[in-house]
This record gives C-alpha cells, sequence and structure tokens, in this order.
C-alpha cells in the first residue's frame, strides 16, 4: 500500500513539474517578446495576474543618485500603500539591493487566519538592483504563494529588467510619486 501512495505522490509531483516548466517557458516568451516599455509593464502585469495570482503590484525603480524607491508604476493599488517597502525595514531593504526575494508566503495560522501574501522581488541588472516589483494581496482563489512560484519570482527578478528598463537598466520615464530612501 505504501508504494501505491509514493507512486500516487510521485506522479503528481511529476505532473506538477511540467506545469512549472510551461510556466515559465510562456513567462520567459511573453517578456522577451514585448515590444518596448509598455508592452513589457503588460507582460510583468500578465504574469503576476495568471502565473502568481494577484492583480495588486507596484514597480518602483531605484533612484542612483537620491539612493531612494521611486514608484515607476502600479496597478490595483493605491498611492497611499507606496511606503509600503519601508515596512520592510532596513535588513529587508538591504537583502532586495544584494537580489535577494522576499516573499511572505500567506499561511494559515491555528485559527485558520490567512497571513497576508506578499513578495517583493528585486529587478536585476548584472548584479546591481535597480528597481523592485511588489506583488500584494492574491486573488481570493488563491490560498497563498507556492514553491513552484519562487521560480516565476527568479524569472522576473533576472529577466525583466532589459524589456522594463533596456540593456543598461537606465530609463527616465515612469509614473511620479513618493521616494523611499534606501
Amino acid at each position: 500500500m505504501t508504494a501505491d501512495k509514493s507512486n500516487a505522490y510521485g506522479a503528481k509531483a511529476a505532473a506538477a513539474e511540467p506545469l512549472n516548466d510551461v510556466r515559465l517557458r510562456t513567462a520567459r516568451k511573453r517578456l522577451l517578446e514585448s515590444s518596448g516599455q509598455e508592452d513589457a509593464i503588460e507582460a510583468v502585469r500578465e504574469i503576476v495576474a495568471n502565473f502568481l495570482g494577484s492583480e495588486e503590484m507596484g514597480l518602483f525603480q531605484l533612484d542612483r543618485r537620491s539612493k531612494t524607491f521611486e514608484v515607476f508604476w502600479s496597478f490595483g493599488i493605491d498611492l497611499e500603500e507606496y511606503d509600503l517597502l519601508r515596512t520592510l525595514g532596513e535588513p529587508g531593504l538591504q537583502r532586495l539591493m544584494r537580489g535577494e526575494c522576499h516573499v511572505e508566503f500567506g499561511v494559515r495560522d491555528q485559527a485558520g487566519v490567512m497571513a497576508k501574501a506578499q513578495a517583493f522581488i528585486p529587478i536585476i541588472v548584472g548584479d546591481q538592483t535597480i528597481a523592485v516589483l511588489a506583488i500584494l494581496r492574491l486573488l481570493p482563489q488563491k490560498a497563498g504563494f507556492e514553491r513552484s512560484d519562487v521560480e516565476i519570482f527568479k524569472l522576473l527578478s533576472h529577466e525583466a529588467a532589459k524589456p522594463l528598463f533596456g540593456p543598461t537598466g537606465h530609463t527616465t520615464s515612469g509614473a511620479e510619486g513618493p521616494g523611499m530612501r534606501v
């Protein structure tokens, strides 16, 4: 009987693996085929909505001169929430600057209440963080981020900069908003 259980588990894991590969290939293709910055922003929005299950996100670009994160683009969140990077504190911001994602997976506590799922993904050129993509509040049908979502986070982190900001990662366009000091 145990062999059957392990085979069933193995079959589920094997089925999930190709599905995750398809998600990654599709997301990568959508990013690489984007034509211009507006289309790249739409590609990121589609990837986050369709593969990660959120329609609340913001992109914050690092202004190297002032060492602040400035609002570049948002979808589904209000201007009042743009201070959300500050909630990570200095250690969290430093991890983002080192290129590490900050993910709160959103699990149920003992009372069955869902903890807030959110992710902060550094957008990297070379070894430099040039922006942060904040993903907030998952859609009701998604209980929390899953381990397989980490691959999408990594893809966005390492491959979204060029379509969004060009090969050097520098652009002057984007939405105006309050800054967040690094």
